[in-house]
């Protein structure tokens, strides 16, 4: 089988217009733009952008870090529980993980909450 051979077109020099430095001709009907007394141009109320709010922060991230964060301390005490080996240490960790729980629930109880309107 031969080869391909790529044929490349010729490059197709197009005229230049010159640069004008006459000003461009007004359509008729515009209006003249507002100047200050230095002649500079005064931006009017249409031309000037509305600007909106910032974007509001992510509630969503909240609760990532509260549940994250509470899973790992809940590990965290489940390794400590193991070391210590004894009864008495699993009154603590519940009263621990009753609190990271109910934390839980109120970030996801905040974000139904705002997101009605």
């Amino acid at each position: 089988m031969a080869p391909h051979v790529e044929t490349l077109r010729t490059r197709v020099d197009r005229p230049t217009r010159p640069a004008t430095t006459a000003p461009r001709p007004r359509r008729p009907g515009a209006r003249q733009p507002a100047r200050d007394e230095h002649g500079a141009r005064v931006p009017d109320e249409s031309s000037v952008p509305e600007r909106r709010p910032p974007p509001l922060a992510d509630h969503g991230l909240t609760l990532l870090i509260i549940f994250t964060s509470s899973a790992l301390l809940i590990v965290a005490l489940v390794v400590l529980a193991g070391a210590v080996d004894q009864m008495w240490i699993l009154a603590p960790i519940m009263v621990v993980d009753f609190a990271v729980t109910a934390a839980v629930l109120v970030t996801v109880a905040k974000l139904l909450q705002d997101s009605n309107p």
